[in-house]
């Protein structure tokens, strides 16, 4: 889940962390007045909001007249009109600060850089990275040499390592995938500041808060879903409508990330992206088997893929809630069907009886995943 700039900061706030005073306006609000000045600021899930005029600094006679030109940029987009409207923030030095997971070292990696700002992923060589035991906890101490080393300036180095630490403890009480600052500015009197915020949160933790539901965050996305991507929410599934001609149902989130990529680079693009991350029972899978034989009726469809990887759930679970979603679709898609399993899953039905069991209702089955794109090239083409 991705939160707008103003959620970010509301849960850094909670926790004590600097950012500036500031305020979220919908359109028609009567925007107060902010002595000095302000920095109004689209809300949006996207990044890059400074090139696109998104992003812009004003008096503070001047401030409601831009915050209307934000509003009105927001709205020839297509976005919902939000704005974030805060106080303006004197900056001696800004820094990017990061704290991410790791998935192939499998641990969290604090990312630092000692310039931010909207262009820091051009100079990534200019990243520093500090990996971090998840069992242990970190306190401020244990973040002083890296910030040395990766050039932090002397005088704020304190107050960077604390707020790192603090930042840290956030991320993990989150159940965070990502937590961004760029810029972490420090001021003339060398505090720390929070300029920007961009959080990601782990949607499999939704269940532990609640409260998330109620962000404003959570509202835009909701807004933004289509009536399948809401309708595999409820059910605990994972649905992401694209603007492609094969429906796609892999197993596992990464194997069904890569066989996007492998659709595209063929020239024949998924037309969504799927994750039975609801569970593995069958009527899981035949939940999702019917959000996604729904989403191959949009006559740009022309074919569907469920090739499935499976190490330890059963095959025949799977088999047998997707047979009875088939069963029941009433639209008629060529369906070509893989299977990649381990002993463990074949307990209880073979990959080679699954196969039959497709090829007697008249499905396209093939043995390996390069047999794949063949096979959906031909069918598509006749």
């Amino acid at each position: 889940m991705r939160l707008i700039e103003a959620d970010g900061k509301l849960l850094l706030r909670r926790r004590g962390l600097p950012v500036p005073n500031g305020r979220l306006y919908a359109e028609g609000d009567a925007i107060e007045p902010l002595p000095g000045g302000a920095a109004i600021k689209a809300q949006l899930f996207t990044g890059a909001r400074g090139k696109g005029g998104l992003v812009q600094i004003a008096d503070e006679p001047a401030v409601s007249t831009v915050a209307a030109t934000v509003l009105a940029r927001m709205r020839d987009i297509g976005a919902t009109p939000h704005i974030l409207v805060e106080e303006k923030v004197e900056i001696e030095t800004e820094y990017y600060l990061a704290w991410r997971i790791d998935d192939v070292r499998q641990a969290p990696v604090m990312l630092f850089a000692t310039q931010g700002g909207i262009d820091v992923e051009s100079n990534a060589d200019a990243i520093r990275e500090f990996v971090w035991d998840p069992l242990r906890p970190l306190y401020p101490h244990h973040l002083v040499q890296f910030l040395i080393e990766a050039g932090a300036a002397k005088r704020p180095l304190g107050a960077i390592a604390r707020f790192a630490a603090d930042l840290y403890r956030l991320f993990v009480a989150e159940d965070a995938e990502l937590l961004e600052i760029n810029p972490l500015a420090i001021t003339p009197k060398g505090q720390v500041i929070a300029l920007d915020a961009k959080v990601v949160l782990d949607d499999n933790a939704r269940s532990r808060h609640r409260d998330w539901n109620e962000l404003l965050s959570a509202r835009l996305e909701r807004a933004a879903m289509s009536p399948l991507e809401v309708r595999a929410r409820k059910h605990g599934l994972t649905l992401v409508d694209l603007d492609g001609c094969v429906a796609l149902f892999a197993g596992g989130a990464g194997f069904g990330m890569a066989l996007v990529d492998i659709l595209a680079d063929a020239g024949v693009p998924a037309a969504n992206f799927a994750d039975a991350s609801g569970g593995s029972s069958p009527e899981a899978f035949a939940t999702m088997g019917d959000v996604i034989l729904e989403r191959a009726a949009d006559p740009s469809v022309k074919a569907i893929v469920c090739f499935q990887t499976m190490g330890a759930t059963s095959l025949k679970t799977a088999v047998d809630g997707l047979l009875s979603a088939c069963d029941r679709a009433t639209h008629k898609k060529p369906l070509v069907v893989g299977f990649a399993v381990s002993a463990t899953s074949a307990r209880e039905m073979s990959a080679e009886e699954a196969r039959r069991l497709f090829a007697a209702r008249g499905h396209h089955v093939i043995h390996d995943l390069d047999e794949l794109i063949p096979t959906l090239k031909r069918l598509i083409a006749s």
